[in-house]
């Protein structure tokens, strides 16, 4: 039966179905499955860990920055500068530095893919600790042995518009 205004029930039925859909294309899934994120602690941070020698028990949940990829015969070594992980597990990087840690992988990671500066973020155990440097200052890094690891899509360069509207007097230079 069509109504006054031309929408059947099925038709706006459809519509609704189309917009809940359009929506739910914008959601953004989680990284890492629920029971893997469950299971996993973000403290104690890297920088803890590498003060007290101790190694954690349970897996752990951290991220941050690339620093460096190398690749050896049977693994790699990616070094991450550690910042705190939002809900999503992804490295907030305002936020202050935890400290650094190691993610020895299985196998080989293409280091222009896994390049310095790109977003990491690991599910893993700790398997220990290996001394190494930064600059000339020695130091201790956690090393994690990732159960799963999730490399960020980079983000859009944010810049501000070439052109304004607007309506009033202002002074003032751009470049």
């Amino acid at each position: 039966m069509n109504r006054p205004g031309g929408y059947t029930r099925r038709g706006r039925a459809l519509a609704a179905a189309a917009a809940l859909l359009a929506l739910g294309g914008c959601a953004v899934a989680p990284p890492f499955p629920p029971a893997l994120t469950q299971q996993a602690h973000t403290v104690p941070a890297p920088d803890a860990v590498a003060r007290n020698a101790r190694v954690p028990t349970a897996p752990v949940a951290w991220g941050g920055t690339i620093v460096s990829v190398v690749n050896q015969a049977h693994d790699t070594l990616i070094t991450v500068l550690a910042f705190p992980l939002d809900s999503e597990m992804r490295p907030r990087l305002r936020a202050t530095t935890i400290g650094r840690f190691i993610v020895r992988a299985k196998g080989f990671v293409e280091p222009l893919i896994y390049a310095p500066g790109r977003e990491l973020s690991v599910i893993g155990r700790v398997t220990g600790i290996e001394g190494g440097t930064i600059g000339q200052l020695p130091y201790n890094y956690p090393v994690v042995a990732p159960q799963s690891m999730h490399l960020w899509p980079l983000q859009p360069l944010q810049t501000s518009p070439r052109f304004q509207f607007g309506i009033g007097i202002g002074v003032g230079t751009r470049f």
